[in-house]
C-alpha cells in the first residue's frame, strides 16, 4: 500500500507545484529599441510590441507586466527565469533547441550601413572584411559575423546600445555596421542625426528575418499554450494587423 500512496503523493506536489508555476506574474522583457519597445516621455513601456504584448496579456487572462532592460540583463533573465518572456528574441538555427517559440511577432531585414562619403562599393561580406564593421554585443549579428570569420582582434567593433552605433559611425571611429534597417529613422531621429548621408552598402539575404515571442526550456507548457493561442486570437480578430500598422512595422 505505501507505493500508490507514494504515487498519490507525488502526483499531488507535482501539480502544485505546477499550478505554482503558472500563477506567476509573467514577465515580458525587452530592451530599449523603438518602434518595437522603449520608454515613453511618461516613463513607461511603449511601442508596437509593447502594445501586442498588453493585448496578449488581456486575451490570455494571465497576470503579466513588461519591462525595458538593458540588452544583457534581458538575455539573461531569458536564460535563468522560468517566467520571462522575450518581446522580440530572433529565431536562429543556433537558438531553436534552447528556446521555446510561442509566436512571430514581426519581422526584420539586416544590412551593412556606412556613410555615403566613404566608397566602398562592397560585393559580398567577404569582402567586408578589409574594414571595420560595428554592432550591438550580444545580438545575433555578433554571432554572425563571428561566424563569417570577424574579430575584435582585427575587424570587429561591438557596442551596447544602438546610440554608441550610430556615434561609432558619424564619428568616423568604424566604416559599416550592421543593423536591423527598420529601426533606422526612428533611432536617428532620437539621436539628432541626419540619415541623408547614409548609404546601404550590402543587404545580407541570409541574417535570420523572424522576430519571436520566447522563453527558455524550463518555462510552463500550459502557459507557453496561452500566450500562443492568446497570439494567434490576435491574428485571426485583426487586432495584431493594427498594431503592426499603427506603428509600422513589417510582418
Amino acid at each position: 500500500m505505501k507505493y500508490p500512496i507514494l504515487i498519490t503523493l507525488l502526483v499531488g506536489v507535482t501539480l502544485i507545484l505546477s499550478r505554482s508555476v503558472a500563477a506567476q506574474t509573467i514577465r515580458f522583457v525587452a530592451e530599449d529599441l523603438p518602434p518595437y519597445h522603449f520608454i515613453n516621455e511618461a516613463g513607461k513601456p511603449d511601442g508596437g510590441l509593447v502594445e501586442i504584448a498588453r493585448a496578449l496579456q488581456k486575451v490570455s487572462g494571465l497576470d503579466a507586466k513588461i519591462e525595458i532592460l538593458p540588452m544583457a540583463r534581458a538575455h539573461h533573465e531569458l536564460q535563468t527565469m522560468n517566467n520571462v518572456v522575450m518581446l522580440a528574441w530572433l529565431k536562429t538555427p543556433s537558438r531553436e533547441q534552447g528556446y521555446k517559440f510561442l509566436g512571430t511577432m514581426c519581422k526584420i531585414s539586416a544590412s551593412l550601413i556606412g556613410l555615403k562619403e566613404n566608397k566602398l562599393n562592397l560585393t559580398d561580406l567577404e569582402h567586408a572584411k578589409q574594414y571595420r564593421i560595428s554592432t550591438i554585443r550580444g545580438y545575433y549579428s555578433e554571432e554572425y559575423l563571428r561566424s563569417a570569420g570577424f574579430s575584435e582582434d582585427h575587424d570587429l567593433v561591438l557596442v551596447s546600445h544602438y546610440a554608441s552605433l550610430w556615434h561609432l559611425l558619424y564619428k568616423g571611429r568604424t566604416d559599416l555596421i550592421l543593423t536591423n534597417t527598420q529601426t533606422i529613422q526612428r533611432e536617428l531621429d532620437a539621436l539628432g542625426l541626419d540619415s541623408s548621408q547614409l548609404e546601404y552598402k550590402l543587404t545580407l539575404e541570409d541574417f535570420p528575418s523572424q522576430l519571436h515571442l520566447a522563453a527558455n526550456q524550463n518555462f510552463p507548457d500550459e502557459v507557453a499554450r496561452k500566450i500562443s493561442a492568446a497570439l494567434d486570437t490576435l491574428k485571426v480578430s485583426g487586432r495584431y494587423q493594427e498594431i503592426i500598422q499603427k506603428w509600422q512595422m513589417p510582418h
